[in-house]
């Protein structure tokens, strides 16, 4: 029976619930699952105990009335152990800097995929459609225009131009190919690519 009970005990879980951007908790339940479980993530795990243990309340002040932004709720895993020992609060400060944290992930996840579509010729509207279609970023999670001004303002916008980069390497190679086949001679080559 005892034993019964201490497994009962090791298999509770316990929590840290923060209030968080929409796109912050898509983010996370995508790579960390819901409850969030950043076990596996020593950087983050560190930062839960430090937020925990050494809660940072420099700004509490600031945020007084509330995160007006933070709409959605998180639930993160933590160890019996920190539950009991420290607590299950964050400050409004960690709240923000654990927020930005993955703000700034989620936002390289965007403007990553972002300016790959466009990169490849697609417009910078359809590309954000897609990245939102895809990556399942719908309106109420993360809308259009936010996303537009973010990646134009922090955006990498280098269209891939095809035929520089692309079809003068496929006629180099096609030319080298005719040119050890004896069809076209240096001087062929040097003319075509020229042109």
């Amino acid at each position: 029976m005892n034993q019964q009970s201490s497994r009962f005990t090791n298999c509770k879980k316990f929590f840290v619930t923060i209030p968080v951007k929409p796109y912050v908790k898509r983010f996370i339940e995508v790579n960390y699952g819901f409850p969030a479980d950043f076990s596996g993530n020593a950087g983050v795990s560190k930062l839960i105990n430090r937020c925990l243990k050494k809660p940072d309340t420099r700004y509490d002040k600031k945020y007084e009335k509330g995160i007006c932004t933070y709409t959605e709720t998180l639930e993160i895993v933590i160890s019996q152990d920190q539950f009991y020992r420290y607590g299950w609060e964050f400050s409004k400060t960690d709240i923000v800097a654990f927020g930005q944290e993955f703000e700034a992930a989620a936002k390289a996840l965007m403007r990553t995929m972002v300016g790959v579509y466009h990169a490849i010729g697609l417009p910078i509207n359809i590309s954000i459609d897609k990245f939102q279609h895809r990556f399942g970023y719908d309106e109420d999670v993360w809308n259009y225009q936010t996303i537009k001004k973010d990646f134009y303002r922090n955006g990498t916008k280098y269209p891939v131009d095809f035929d520089d980069e692309i079809f003068k390497k496929i006629e180099h190679i096609c030319l080298v190919n005719l040119y050890n086949t004896g069809t076209i001679s240096k001087k062929g080559i040097k003319e075509y690519e020229a042109a």
